[in-house]
């Protein structure tokens, strides 16, 4: 099976002070309801800006436009090149109201092609659901994560799952905890997508490279959990073990240094990149990953990579 992966600036004050609580089974079941309707306008944010991502590789007639960056890349539609100017226009989006789309879009438009202005309209094929719709999809697996750490706490076995199945409650939590983490702040804080093996602590496995890799283990994704529930089995990885799965890990503090890694050994990490895939592809992989860390270092985040958060193949979007 192939990979949708996906590389990630995850705000650790948020997931520590705020999520991973609620998944603990703290506080009030509403308590994340601000952070949900942040997710639902970010969603329509979203929607709007790929819409004129759409619209321009439509008046490009699929000529001269890259869409694995500008469309199935970069979150949102951002297109300028320095990756402190992507990182900017990024959290510009994240901060904008739907009614802001359209201005910020037309300057990402004139910074390509200021030709393009006047023949470019967003590509609005497609709907998205209603805003609580939208929030319902944004909070369940939260919701059932923190229903399964109350039954553990409880002694439950087991709860019941969306579909009405019993499932374990050690299990549901021990084995989605990070993926839905991850996920949801996601929703908040976007990533950049990318399809096949290119991600960095696989690139570095198979690489010779100079100076140790700044990635560790995503123990730190699981927070508290880990020391709420002793007993249970908490398996972190070092990197992507499989679908759906979260992979290596670097601290807001390490974000500069593996910057400066992947900048230092950018040629062996694409070599091997382009022998496992036969195309030569990984160079913007690694250019994706950069603009991600520096999104990451300006907002004081961590880096994670990631599996199948994004499918774009289904309408899962940045």
């Amino acid at each position: 099976m192939g990979y949708d992966i996906s590389f990630h600036p995850v705000d650790m004050r948020l997931a520590e002070e705020r999520v991973i609580p609620f998944l603990a089974g703290h506080g009030r079941d509403d308590d994340l309801d601000d952070l949900i309707a942040d997710a639902v306008r970010q969603a329509k944010v979203r929607f709007r800006a790929n819409a004129w991502g759409l619209g321009v590789r439509k008046a490009y007639d699929g000529s001269d436009f890259d869409t694995s960056l500008y469309v199935w890349g970069r979150p949102f539609f951002v297109t300028a090149d320095d990756p402190t100017i992507v990182a900017e226009t990024v959290v510009r989006y994240c901060n904008s109201t739907v009614g802001e789309v359209d201005d910020l879009a037309r300057s990402q438009i004139a910074l390509l092609d200021p030709a393009l202005l006047k023949h470019v309209e967003p590509d609005l094929n497609g709907t998205l659901p209603a805003d609580e719709h939208l929030a319902v999809g944004f909070r369940w697996k939260l919701d059932l994560l923190r229903e399964a750490a109350s039954a553990v706490r409880a002694g439950l076995p087991t709860i019941r799952n969306g579909d009405g199945d019993e499932i374990s409650a050690a299990g549901a939590l021990t084995g989605n905890a990070q993926f839905c983490l991850v996920e949801f702040l996601a929703a908040l804080l976007p990533g950049w997508i990318e399809r096949g093996k290119a991600w960095p602590t696989a690139l570095a496995e198979h690489a010779t490279t100079d100076g140790g890799s700044p990635f560790s283990d995503n123990t730190p994704l699981f927070g508290s959990l880990c020391t709420e529930f002793p007993s249970l089995n908490w398996e972190s990885n070092w990197t992507i073990p499989a679908n759906y799965a979260i992979g290596g890990y670097a601290a807001p503090s390490n974000i500069r240094s593996l910057r400066n890694w992947l900048s230092l050994n950018a040629e062996p990490l694409a070599a091997v990149g382009d022998q496992w895939d036969d195309r030569p592809y990984v160079r913007k992989a690694l250019r994706k990953i950069d603009e991600a860390l520096a999104l990451a270092e300006l907002t004081g985040s961590a880096f994670v990579e990631a599996a199948e958060i994004y499918i774009p193949m289904q309408g899962t979007m940045n």
